[in-house]
C-alpha cells in the first residue's frame, strides 16, 4: 500500500489552514504572517490547540472558545479541500517533482477561487507570482499533454557543433500566452462591442498562472470548462435566483473548479472528444 497520498493530505490539512489565512487577509491587505491567527469577532487569539485542521472546529463544535459565536464552516471545508487535492496529486503523480507543483499549483487556486467568491477580485500578489512560478518550476512539471519542450539549434549561436539544447519552460512560456492572451482577446473585444468592462484583468492573469502551471491545453480546456460551469449557474440564478442577465458573477470561481478538472481530467476529455 503506497502510503505516500495519505502522508500528503495530511500535509494538505495543515496547508489548508494557511490557505484560510491568506482568504481572510489578502483581500484586507493585512499580513498573512502576523499577528497570530485570531477571532474575527472577538480578536482574541486562537490557542495552538485550538488551531489543529478541522479537529479543532469538530471539537470546539464550530464556535469560538471565547466569545461562542459561530466559526464559519468554511474553514473545514477550506482545509478538506486542500487535502483532497494533496491527496489527488500524490495518488496521479506519486513520489515525483509534479506532484510537489500540482500541489502548489492547486492551493493558489484554492485561495482564488475563495477570494472571486466573497470579494469579486483576483489579487495580483498571487496571480502575478503565480505566473512566474509557473514557469520557473515548468522543469518540474509533468511533460507532453502539460508542457511541450522545443529543441533548437545552438550551432549558429556558439560553435560550428550541432548542439540541441531542450528549454523545458518554452510550454510554459507558451501556456501562460495562449491563456491569458485568449480572455484579453474576449474582454477586448467584449468592450469594444458592448462599451463596458465584461472581463476583468484578474481572470486574464489568473488564466496566464493555469497556462504558465498545467500548458496551454489546460489553459484552452480551463476556459471552455469554465465558461461552461459560469453559464450553467448564470441560467439556474436567472430562472431560480431573481438574477438578470445583467448580473455579475465571480468567474474566477468558475475558472478555477474548470482548471482542476482540467489538470486531472484533460488528457481523458480531450481523447474522448477526438474519438468521438
Amino acid at each position: 500500500m503506497n502510503v505516500f497520498p495519505c502522508l500528503w493530505a495530511a500535509f494538505g490539512l495543515v496547508i489548508g489552514s494557511f490557505v484560510n489565512v491568506c482568504i481572510y487577509r489578502l483581500p484586507r491587505h493585512e499580513s498573512i504572517i502576523f499577528p497570530r491567527s485570531h477571532c474575527p469577532r472577538c480578536g482574541k487569539a486562537v490557542r495552538p490547540y485550538d488551531n489543529i485542521p478541522v479537529l479543532s472546529f469538530l471539537w470546539l463544535r464550530g464556535k469560538c472558545r471565547f466569545c461562542r459565536q459561530p466559526i464559519s464552516l468554511q474553514y473545514p471545508l477550506v482545509e478538506l479541500l486542500a487535502a483532497l487535492a494533496f491527496y489527488a496529486s500524490a495518488a496521479e503523480w506519486s513520489f515525483t517533482p509534479p506532484a510537489f507543483v500540482n500541489s502548489l499549483f492547486l492551493s493558489v487556486i484554492l485561495i482564488l477561487v475563495f477570494i472571486d467568491y466573497h470579494h469579486q477580485i483576483l489579487p495580483n500578489v498571487l496571480t502575478l507570482p503565480g505566473v512566474a512560478a509557473g514557469i520557473v518550476l515548468s522543469p518540474l512539471q509533468a511533460q507532453g499533454f502539460f508542457h511541450d519542450t522545443v529543441s533548437y539549434d545552438l550551432a549558429s549561436l556558439v560553435s560550428s557543433a550541432h548542439t540541441d539544447a531542450v528549454l523545458p519552460w518554452a510550454g510554459s512560456v507558451l501556456g501562460a500566452l495562449v491563456g491569458g492572451g485568449i480572455l484579453l482577446m474576449v474582454a477586448t473585444a467584449y468592450q469594444a462591442v458592448r462599451k463596458r468592462q465584461g472581463l476583468g484583468m484578474g481572470d486574464v492573469k489568473m488564466m496566464a498562472m493555469v497556462g504558465a502551471f498545467a500548458g496551454w491545453r489546460v489553459a484552452i480546456l480551463t476556459i471552455f470548462i469554465g465558461s461552461l460551469l459560469g453559464s450553467i449557474a448564470g441560467i439556474c440564478l436567472v430562472l431560480f435566483g431573481g438574477r438578470t442577465l445583467q448580473s455579475k458573477l465571480a468567474f474566477g470561481t468558475f475558472l478555477g473548479a474548470a482548471s482542476v478538472i482540467a489538470l486531472f481530467f484533460g488528457p481523458a476529455i480531450l481523447q474522448w472528444y477526438t474519438s468521438a
